[in-house]
């Protein structure tokens, strides 16, 4: 009964926090119900372990429990939820083997993005700056959720510059899978002011047209966070809760 309590508590502190401008609870759609969880999700809002019940998740939002089944179930096929049949349903712990197979297809695929661009103008190289200046803020800061948004949207910026759609939406979808990592990684200082310097010679190889260069630190910059998470968890196959 305590921790019926305590996740309804979770549940309405983590509404309490969202932005007044978001939707009125009574009018969210299937969809709106789904992306408020998933947010929450890999936000880190709600941790892993956390128990999710279509009831509290109901009531927090002021809809029915269907649309909030639905969501759950399409959480638990993207491994963002775990469940057992007729007994409970939770956040799935984080997977750091998930980075080892992801990560090297981030890379692969933003060093091929970089590569079709037409060209990277003084627009394009002041955009990536104000997204590094972003995230050394957030890192100052010590807010390890917007220095991992604003480096979102860094990376984000290399892809969109190839002019490929497809390309962009793989990357940004590998990217929210990892979404949760990634704010581990930046609640780090050292890691953190270090992917702030990695970006800055991308920027920098980019500015001089050095296209191979900016890729190989593109690369770089992903295998030093593989190697954190790797040092983090040594055995790579076990969750990190």
């Amino acid at each position: 009964m305590a921790e019926d309590s305590s996740t309804a508590g979770l549940l309405a502190s983590v509404v309490a926090r969202e932005p007044s401008t978001a939707a009125p609870a009574r009018s969210l759609l299937r969809e709106e119900v789904y992306v408020r969880i998933r947010t929450w999700i890999v936000e880190g809002l709600l941790p892993p372990g956390t128990q999710l019940r279509d009831k509290d998740i109901a009531e927090a939002l002021q809809v029915s429990r269907t649309p909030v089944r639905e969501a759950l179930r399409r959480l638990q096929d993207e491994q963002l939820v775990i469940a057992e049949a007729s007994r409970w349903t939770k956040v799935a712990p984080v997977d750091t083997a998930q980075a080892c197979r992801v990560y090297p297809i981030i890379w692969t695929l933003e060093r091929l993005a970089v590569s079709l661009a037409d060209e990277w103008g003084q627009d394009r190289i002041a955009a990536l700056r104000l997204a590094n200046d972003r995230v050394a803020a957030a890192v100052e800061r010590r807010e390890a959720e917007a220095a991992s948004a604003a480096d979102a949207e860094f990376h984000g910026l290399l892809a969109e510059a190839a002019g490929n759609q497809e390309l962009s939406a793989i990357l940004r979808d590998l990217r929210v899978q990892l979404r949760r990592l990634e704010i581990a990684y930046f609640g780090g200082t050292l890691t953190a002011e270090r992917s702030v310097r990695e970006h800055e010679r991308i920027v920098a190889a980019l500015e001089s047209g050095d296209i191979e260069t900016a890729g190989e630190e593109i690369e770089r910059n992903w295998r030093v966070s593989l190697e954190w998470v790797s040092e983090r968890q040594p055995s790579a196959g076990r969750p990190m809760q």
